[in-house]
């Protein structure tokens, strides 16, 4: 297959080690060290049906094409992790309104240090993260159970730079709750101030694909952990979870659409607190999930102390009646 015009690439993720060629659009770097997969697979491109103009201002990226919009932008914690968070996302909406693209669909979140407690507040950072997140929201009401996106948050090492990616459509994305899960906007207080907002999934109809974007899933089961200290059992539990995602996204099909599965177009990163873990994950997964689609394993703090490996994935359909193959590009 020859490779698809430059100027059609709206965004993509990968890593420092990623190789990728110059192009118009964004590139949202995951701080993270690669534990194991292709680095060509962490290449997780988006192409735009029309040409993209892309925007770089003070360390933030905004590449949009008619339709859509993907960015980045840093966060800057000069006056503390949750005005920081609160900024960058207002920021981030107002981008939305401005380009006339006002549905987020897909928002990844890396934030340094993100177990660590704040000497001013006495909280962990993760939930420094939320408040802002909450308060920016709140902000532009924006209600979560109409509009928080699929999400993910990871810790990053240390003196990296916190970063927000994200893809957005001129039309809504379907979220898809857990039904095993509590939804995480209704998590008890005792999880923090504010609770997280996001959806554990959206079913979004681009104009050449279906995307079912599935959030970073976890060992949690109602609002919480499961399975303490034990990385295999986690692991299961987080397979079935994803299922579980899988099944009411697929319910959520209509008539002659092909339904979602793990197949030689999906994507799925996978995040471990712990590198030594990664031959018993590894082993789980493979033996649990289809292994025709990509799969990488990332070091990464996850947003629990207790939870010790997490995973999300990009899953597609093409519209039409094509059959799925795998590609690094594909078209929106």
């Amino acid at each position: 297959m020859s490779p698809e015009p430059l100027e059609r690439r709206l965004g993509a993720i990968g890593t420092p080690g990623s190789h990728l060629e110059a192009f118009p659009g964004c590139l949202g770097t995951l701080p993270l060290a690669v534990l194991d997969g292709n680095v060509e697979d962490l290449l997780e491109g988006f192409l735009a049906p029309g040409t993209v103009t892309t925007r770089h201002h003070a360390d933030e990226c905004l590449a949009r094409a008619e339709g859509w919009l993907f960015g980045s932008i840093p966060l800057d914690e000069t006056h503390g992790l949750t005005q920081g968070t609160e900024t960058a996302y207002r920021q981030l909406f107002a981008r939305l309104h401005g380009e006339n693209t006002p549905h987020l669909w897909r928002v990844w979140h890396y934030i340094p240090a993100i177990n660590a407690i704040d000497t001013t507040t006495g909280l962990e950072r993760y939930r420094l993260f939320n408040q802002g997140r909450a308060n920016a929201f709140e902000w532009a009401k924006q209600g979560p159970a109409r509009s928080a996106p699929a999400a993910c948050a990871l810790g990053s090492p240390s003196g990296t730079t916190g970063r927000v990616i994200y893809l957005a459509a001129d039309t809504p994305a379907e979220r898809i709750e857990n039904p095993r899960q509590v939804s995480a906007w209704d998590y008890p207080e005792r999880y923090g101030p504010k609770s997280p907002l996001f959806a554990r999934a959206a079913l979004a109809r681009g104009k050449r694909h279906d995307w079912l974007f599935i959030s970073g899933t976890a060992s949690i089961v109602g609002h919480e952990t499961r399975h303490h200290g034990d990385v295999a059992t986690q692991t299961q539990e987080t397979i079935a979870n994803l299922e579980a995602v899988l099944r009411e996204a697929n319910g959520k099909r209509r008539q002659g659409e092909r339904p979602f599965a793990w197949d030689a177009a999906g994507l799925l990163r996978i995040y471990l607190r712990h590198p030594e873990h990664l031959s018993l994950v590894r082993e789980q997964i493979d033996d649990l999930l289809d292994r025709r689609a990509s799969r990488v394993y990332l070091q990464a703090d996850i947003c629990r102390e207790d939870l010790l490996v997490e995973i999300e994935a990009t899953l597609r359909q093409p519209r039409h009646g094509a059959e799925a193959s795998r590609d690094t590009w594909p078209e929106l």
